[in-house]
């Protein structure tokens, strides 16, 4: 895509707005689309990113200038200065790359149950819920992630894992039984300048 206008593409009315922690609508999509091609890059299936991408809306809202518990929580996925944030500086949890970074190292130690999960065929709702227990750890245990996943990504966040096929051809994006929200947040991810 040579030209990218956040209005075009996304649908939902979670993505028309900015950050209840002061993010733009443009720095949001711009933190989602690190997280995906981050966790991509990885290796990761298109479910987990996009359950990661649920995750860090749930938590920070998609800002990776967030602060929470008083200031021991920071970032996207609010890394923990005793956790899963232990040994990294406050600037560090609040660069995209480098927090995003670490939850994939937290994934990498922590995701067993979840890349089972997708292995299963389980939903994006699912994973996400699977995502916010095993590898954000929070005190509610995920709880309210699923429906996150459905806030931000709607009809496409209850698709089975086996059925949310995808393929990149020509810049399309193909999902079987899945919105056209899904293909448009597909191409805004990747597109995005």
């Amino acid at each position: 895509m040579s030209s990218f206008k956040v209005d075009d593409v996304i649908s939902l009315p979670d993505w028309r707005r900015g950050s209840t922690f002061g993010a733009s609508q443009a720095d949001r999509v711009r933190n989602a689309k690190i997280i995906y091609d981050m966790f991509r890059k990885a290796g990761y299936p298109v479910g987990v990113a996009m359950a990661a991408i649920a995750n860090a809306r749930h938590e920070s809202d998609l800002s990776n200038s967030a602060v929470g518990d008083t200031g021991s929580s920071v970032g996207l996925f609010q890394l923990h200065k005793n956790g899963a944030g232990k040994g990294m500086t406050t600037a560090d949890r609040m660069d995209p790359y480098k927090n995003t970074a670490r939850i994939i190292k937290e994934t990498d130690i922590y995701g067993d149950k979840l890349m089972k999960a997708w292995n299963e065929g389980k939903s994006v709702a699912t994973l996400s819920y699977i995502f916010g227990r095993d590898i954000e750890r929070p005190a509610n245990a995920g709880e309210g992630r699923d429906n996150t996943a459905r806030l931000i990504f709607g009809p496409l966040a209850d698709v089975d894992s086996q059925t949310l096929t995808y393929a990149a051809v020509g810049g399309f994006f193909l999902i079987g039984a899945a919105s056209a929200f899904g293909v448009l947040l597909y191409l805004a991810l990747r597109g995005a300048k």
